[in-house]
């Protein structure tokens, strides 16, 4: 047979049991605050003053450029004010530029009413 030691056996046992000897904890250093940086506030910029492509127009009425013969922002015969359903020929790069200046235009001339 084989012969067993005493000391190792109490360990084996002592392990197995969970009867371990208190130990410390182990503690983490904390890490040092990064210090926080004032932020600046971010300039407001002013708005522009609205450049009146076409003028005369509002949300509701044609510029007055327009008249029965065509229209300023289609350049064809028929209406292509961006709030009445423009029927914008958008195979023509001209008149899509237009119509996208016609629709800066709106939005400016609101947010002015608005906020003003």
């Amino acid at each position: 047979m084989r012969q067993t030691d005493p000391v190792a056996d109490i360990h084996l046992t002592s392990v197995i049991d969970g009867n371990r000897p208190a130990e410390k904890p182990v503690v983490k250093p904390r890490k040092k605050a990064r210090k926080r940086q004032v932020r600046s506030k971010p300039v407001v910029a002013k708005a522009e003053a609205v450049t009146e492509d076409y003028p005369g127009l509002t949300v509701t009425e044609c510029a007055k450029a327009c008249n029965a013969d065509g229209c300023v922002i289609s350049g064809k015969s028929f209406c292509g004010h961006p709030r009445k359903g423009s029927q914008c020929d958008m195979s023509d790069p001209a008149a899509v530029g237009r119509l996208h200046r016609a629709q800066k235009q709106l939005a400016l001339s609101d947010a002015e009413k608005r906020f003003s």
